[in-house]
């Protein structure tokens, strides 16, 4: 399925949609589960299909956004986007407790079953052709404090890059790394700068949910899946330095293999979408900057490089891992 990105509204307003088209995330979603599983146990060649409910619940945003009609499916589908990072935050919750009975993949099937029965039963809003979002000083800010977590992740992801040559170069890299954005000045201006990201990005997703412009849609959508993505990925390093005093370092990632240990699997599409909606988000605000000053076709061609080093980037720093998770012995 491929998905036209151009600066003209998208053909669909005053159009509309069926309830298979506003079902069609909460579906997919709903076997996201039984895609993870099958990476495990059946073959590694099964993990593109984990792409599908991210995939497909992009094409209904971009279907349905553009009428301004049905703003509870709309918002469903872009938890369908970030429906790994979402799985991912259920299952750490949830899978490794013992003080009730209901775990990650039950949790995650009432989940659905209840958005996908509110978004069946909502009654379409009064057609509108307004889509009119807020230029706020909350979005200067989100952009100002964005530079700063841009930088720290130019570090994280070459640090990343570094294990396509091996845990030894990973280690020896992210020691030097650490002596910069570890310091007692720049880690907690880090950590507040990606806490107002998060809380500042969701009150933007929530006034701009509705956009009759493409990359408005796309930088939604890879927004939704940061503002998940980041929750589980910082609980996850707070807990192991701060809970069980583990260094999270080379041997902490790869400690599990990523294509053959029935939990770990989840990370694959994880991480790669968390580069992925990364590069894209940032590469939509870049986009938008250079318009504001007139320089259209820097904008496009800004647009396409940051997009497409993304994936290139979440492609060799998934390798890596994964390389790296087959032949690492656990030590955790």
């Amino acid at each position: 399925m491929k998905l036209a990105v151009t600066d003209s509204p998208a053909p669909f307003v005053g159009t509309e949609t069926s309830l298979i088209v506003r079902l069609l995330p909460g579906l997919t979603c709903l076997i996201y589960p039984v895609l993870v599983w099958s990476i495990s146990a059946w073959s590694p060649y099964m993990l593109p299909l984990t792409m599908i409910p991210p995939i497909v619940s992009m094409a209904c945003i971009f279907r349905m956004s553009p009428q301004n009609r049905y703003p509870r499916a709309v918002a469903v589908a872009h938890l369908g986007v970030a429906a790994p990072a979402l799985y991912n935050l259920i299952g750490a919750v949830l899978d490794f407790q013992e003080g009730i009975p209901f775990h990650g993949n039950a949790a995650w099937i009432v989940l659905w079953i209840g958005l996908l029965t509110l978004v069946a039963f909502e009654k379409p809003a009064p057609a509108s052709s307004g889509h009119v979002h807020s230029q706020s000083r909350l979005k200067t800010a989100h952009g100002i404090a964005a530079a700063v977590v841009v930088l720290f992740a130019l570090f994280h992801l070459t640090n990343h890059l570094a294990g396509l040559a091996g845990g030894e170069a990973h280690l020896a890299l992210m020691k030097a790394f650490r002596t910069v954005y570890r310091s007692a000045i720049i880690e907690p201006l880090l950590g507040t700068a990606v806490v107002f990201q998060v809380l500042s990005g969701f009150v933007l997703l929530r006034r701009r949910l509705m956009t009759a412009d493409r990359f408005e849609m796309l930088q939604g959508a890879a927004g939704a899946y940061l503002l998940v993505f980041f929750v589980p990925h910082l609980r996850a390093v707070l807990r192991a330095r701060y809970v069980r005093h583990i260094d999270t370092n080379w041997i902490w990632l790869t400690s599990s293999n990523l294509l053959t240990d029935e939990w770990s699997a989840r990370l694959v599409p994880y991480y790669f979408l968390g580069i992925l909606a990364l590069g894209v988000h940032g590469a939509c605000g870049l986009r938008y900057v250079l318009r504001q000053h007139g320089r259209d076709t820097a904008a496009t061609a800004a647009f396409w490089t940051f997009s497409v080093a993304s994936v290139v980037v979440a492609l060799a720093i998934m390798t890596g891992l994964i390389a790296g998770s087959m032949h690492q012995p656990p030590a955790i």
